[in-house]
This record gives C-alpha cells, sequence and structure tokens, in this order.
C-alpha cells in the first residue's frame, strides 16, 4: 500500500493486547501505543505484554471529548463498551472510566504523526474519530482501520456508511474489508474491519 514501514501505530481498545502484540511483531520499528479503559481487561493486557519494549499502555478510553464515562458490559470482556465519552450521572455498577481524544494524547506525547489508527471500540468508531480532527485535518493519520457491520439496526457496531461517509469527507478513501464474519446465509456481513487510506498520501506514494 505504500506505507513504508510504520512508526506509530494507535492500538484503540486493545483488549488483551492481541493486537498489539501482533503489530510489534510485524512492523518492526513501530511504536505502538495501546489504550483499554476497562480495568480487569487492562491488567491483563499489562500481564500478556510484559516487559516488552516500543509499547505504550494506557488505561483509558479514547472518545470526542476528554472526561469520564461508564462501561456498558457485554456477554463477554470482548462486548465491553461506552456510550458516549461524557456521562453526567453514574450508573449504578458501572465501571467509571478515563476518556482522552486522540488529539490530547498526539500533543502531550510528542507524537507528529500516526502510521496506523486501528479501532475497536463497539460502536464508538466515530466518537473516537471525532477527537482526532485536528490529526486528520493535518494529514497526520495515514490509515484508520475500524472494525464495522453492514446492519444498522446492530448496535454493537459502527454501522459502514455512515464511517464511510465521515471519513470520505475527511478526505480518506476506501481500501478493502478483512476479517469478515457472516452471522448466517440469510444475513449478509456481520461485522469486519474496514480499512481506509488517506487520499494526499496514498496518491504522492503511487507516484513514487
Amino acid at each position: 500500500m505504500g506505507m513504508g514501514d510504520p512508526s506509530v501505530v494507535f492500538d484503540v481498545g486493545a483488549h488483551l493486547g492481541q493486537t498489539t502484540l501482533h503489530f510489534r511483531s510485524i512492523f518492526k520499528k513501530a511504536h505502538i501505543h495501546s489504550f483499554e479503559p476497562v480495568t480487569a481487561n487492562f491488567e491483563k493486557m499489562v500481564q500478556n505484554i510484559g516487559t516488552r519494549d516500543r509499547i505504550s499502555v494506557n488505561e483509558m478510553a479514547l472518545g470526542s471529548t476528554a472526561g469520564k464515562a461508564y462501561v456498558h458490559e457485554g456477554f463477554s470482556d470482548l462486548t465491553h463498551s461506552i456510550s458516549s465519552s461524557v456521562n453526567t450521572s453514574k450508573s449504578k455498577g458501572k465501571e467509571e472510566v478515563s476518556v482522552e481524544t486522540i488529539d490530547t494524547y498526539a500533543t502531550r506525547n510528542r507524537i507528529d504523526k500516526i502510521d496506523l489508527l486501528k479501532i475497536d471500540t463497539e460502536g464508538h468508531e466515530i466518537e473516537v474519530l471525532k477527537g482526532a480532527e485536528n490529526a486528520i485535518k493535518g494529514g497526520r493519520i495515514e490509515a484508520i482501520f475500524t472494525e464495522c457491520d453492514f446492519c444498522r439496526e446492530d448496535k454493537q457496531h459502527t454501522y459502514f456508511p455512515d464511517l464511510w461517509d465521515y471519513l470520505s469527507e475527511k478526505g480518506f478513501t476506501f481500501f478493502g474489508l478483512y476479517d469478515v464474519i457472516h452471522y448466517g446465509r440469510n444475513h449478509g456481513i456481520g461485522y469486519c474491519n474496514a480499512l481506509f487510506l488517506n487520499r494526499k498520501t496514498s496518491a504522492a506514494n503511487a507516484r513514487l
């Protein structure tokens, strides 16, 4: 895809660190910034990653605004989610988590460019992208790899046309679908991962 060897990768919704470790293995020069807000998941992720270098772990969610949110428990630790970046009242029995934006995190850590932004946040993906407004406007995100689905009624995942509309207006082009899961022959695609590439960066690389 002409991306070269990524140097900065964000794993948003890192769960237990599986994808973080995969990125570290295939991208030999990359520093991976991993984000997991659920305490139980985060503690397991820290254990799985251990003392490996080139990884920064963050016990937080990313969203459109900084603040606090509350976890909605899914049927497994893979499906916990938050419904919005900021909640004003705590739901009984729900875990409170910290929320930051990509823009503020990047500024605080002096990150000038994100080569690959992976998002798996159970329907919260566009909120995460809204928090990267400055980075997107500045052309500082090269590729976005995000979970989505093709059923508008499935609130567990972000509807693909919504992602398409949002990112196409921001200068990204749709590249392809990966890890496609089907619920059954009568339901088409259940959920998958979609890859979007920065249109300007892709065009520049194509000319090289």
